[in-house]
């Protein structure tokens, strides 16, 4: 790592040389990312129906396998931050679990007919993409110092619009090859090869994404791993096997081990991630979440705390963490400021515990609303005519598929984003009603629990119509609308508020939470879909009913916090 520069150059006032590597990875990886999951919903089905299911309890397995992917994907990043900062920094990590992500994505090519194969392919892409995805974003901003630190802005610009310019092609590409290989030359002889194919070219993205990083090396800033060596392996062990034991293995384990095994598995991770982390904290004292947390539960068993509060001189301020009930010893063990890390945290994890409910309900425009895409008439008349080698003048018609209805979604967030920005908060604040960011994320959750009302009232008349009567798929158009406008005032609100209400040293710390809110989420979603007697219309009102309870929890909660912000 000598070799390489370690801190960004302040005297450098253009772009960073490294930064055209970074996009051009952030871009082909979203592609494959996407391209592979627009086409799960309705694979996975047709394998689980192939395996004598009936097609609704196939459908709902599938649903179920999409949305325990995805949990994976956003539970993973707690540990891919603490491998890249303690352990092997952010360029090895990336590199590394980009291969584990390409091996994913070949299993899948090889194994597309097979559960388990998915089942192996889509854990490998959730460990790949997971662990990576605390680290790009981190990564890039390593690259500017202060005599560039003006296009960061441009530079985050730049990756949002690859992300979402990757997921739009390749929710329209992916599908079509799967479903069309007489349109494409090299499989109109060998048509039982499309599924392979369709998930091999994100696997090629992916491949060339890696490459595409690794040509960058010698130009990138690579930031070294603080503490690394063997106090930085320890960290990672024990963050590792404590995130299995409170968090992995409670969320993945049930239904796929025994009760038995998953308890003893449980109990064994949390025993012994908290054996290293005392083997690690007698090495080098660590005032980072864990080590704080840990202390301050300690001494409140032991009533440390009351004495800690006790002894405090009567010239500390009464706000002080120093007559805190949870976190007095913390704050006199490590300082008030290491202490004040971890409460921010917990305070904003309190705020931001609803949001999970709004994440179970937008990551099903990959599930759900292709399952109910499916039962619609996917031919959409386009305003002009064709002629037909007789002479007769027929109308044009576009035929879509039901994977790429979702193609929606990234265009009207590049829609929505200046459209809000510029137009619709400034009109709502002139008229006297401040859109703060808590107050945008309440308006937001209430507007997801409407765009599933839509989807149930849509559901209701696919229901009563039948196959012979069965509605167009632009009344999808709607409650895509919606879900899109609650995403860019949940989301990208989120991750601002989340961002400014964390101190510097945890900031990467809520991002992980605020990641494992997703995870959460989803997780709620393949549970209620397991549930009995949950079809498609009765699942569509129940999420709309825990979307309306949650938000309106969300905008009391969100009434009486009382927040700091804090800048770097």
């Amino acid at each position: 790592m000598a070799k390489f520069l370690t801190a960004p150059d302040p005297n450098e006032t253009g772009w960073p040389k490294g930064v055209k590597y970074i996009i051009g990875n952030e871009g082909c990886e979203r592609f494959s990312f996407y391209g592979m999951k627009s086409i799960l919903q309705v694979h996975l089905t047709a394998l689980f129906v192939a395996g004598g299911m009936y097609e609704q309890l196939g459908e709902e397995n599938a649903q179920e396998m999409v949305h325990l992917f995805v949990a994976g994907v956003y539970a993973f990043p707690m540990i891919g931050a603490i491998i890249a900062d303690r352990l092997l920094g952010k360029y090895r990590t990336i590199l590394w679990l980009s291969l584990v992500y390409c091996l994913g994505h070949l299993v899948l090519s090889i194994a597309e007919n097979s559960i388990g194969g998915m089942a192996v392919g889509l854990g490998l892409i959730a460990i790949g993409s997971g662990g990576i995805k605390p680290c790009v974003s981190a990564h890039v901003g390593d690259q500017f110092g202060k005599g560039n630190w003006r296009l960061v802005d441009r530079v985050f610009q730049a990756f949002y619009f690859i992300i979402n310019f990757g997921s739009f092609f390749a929710t329209l590409m992916i599908p079509f090859i799967r479903s069309n290989p007489d349109k494409i030359w090299i499989l109109r002889d060998h048509p039982e090869y499309a599924t392979s194919v369709a998930f091999a070219i994100p696997g090629i993205l992916m491949f060339l994404a890696t490459i595409a990083f690794w040509m960058g090396r010698n130009v990138f800033v690579h930031v070294p791993p603080h503490p690394g060596g063997r106090t930085g392996l320890l960290d990672s062990i024990g963050a590792t096997l404590l995130f299995m034991g409170f968090i992995g293995l409670p969320l993945f384990g049930w239904g796929v081990l025994s009760f038995s095994t998953n308890v003893v598995l449980t109990i064994s991770s949390v025993l012994i991630g908290l054996w290293v982390f005392e083997e690690r904290q007698a090495i080098e004292q660590d005032d980072g979440f864990l080590a704080v947390m840990f202390h301050s539960a300690e001494a409140l068993i032991k009533g440390q705390n009351k004495k800690a509060i006790a002894a405090v001189d009567a010239s500390v301020a009464e706000d002080s963490l120093r007559r805190h009930w949870f976190f007095a010893a913390a704050a006199k063990h490590f300082g008030e400021e290491a202490a004040e890390g971890p409460r921010a945290v917990l305070r904003i994890i309190s705020v931001f515990f609803l949001v999970s409910v709004f994440w179970a309900l937008f990551d099903q425009h990959a599930s759900s609303w292709v399952r109910q895409a499916q039962r619609m008439n996917l031919d959409l008349e386009l305003p002009w005519t064709t002629t037909s080698k007789d002479g007769k003048v027929i109308p044009a018609v576009l035929s879509m598929l039901p994977s790429q209805i979702s193609a929606l979604n990234p265009l009207m967030v590049m829609a929505l984003i200046p459209f809000n920005t510029f137009f619709l908060y400034p009109f709502i604040t002139r008229r006297g009603w401040e859109m703060t960011p808590l107050r945008r994320m309440t308006i937001g959750m209430l507007m997801a629990s409407l765009a599933f009302v839509v989807v149930a009232m849509i559901q209701v008349r696919i229901n009563t119509g039948g196959e012979t009567d069965m509605i167009s798929v632009l009344w999808q158009f709607f409650p895509y609308l919606i879900m899109t406008q609650a995403e860019v005032m949940v989301s990208i609100t989120g991750l601002e508020f989340a961002y400014t209400q964390a101190p510097t040293r945890m900031k990467s710390t809520i991002m992980g939470f605020w990641l494992l809110s997703v995870s959460l989420g989803n997780k709620l979603t393949a549970i209620v879909t397991k549930l009995p007697d949950m079809d498609l219309l009765t699942s569509f009102w129940v999420f709309a009913a825990l979307m309306g309870v949650a938000g309106v929890l969300f905008g009391i909660r969100a009434a009486f916090y009382k927040g700091r912000y804090y800048t770097q």
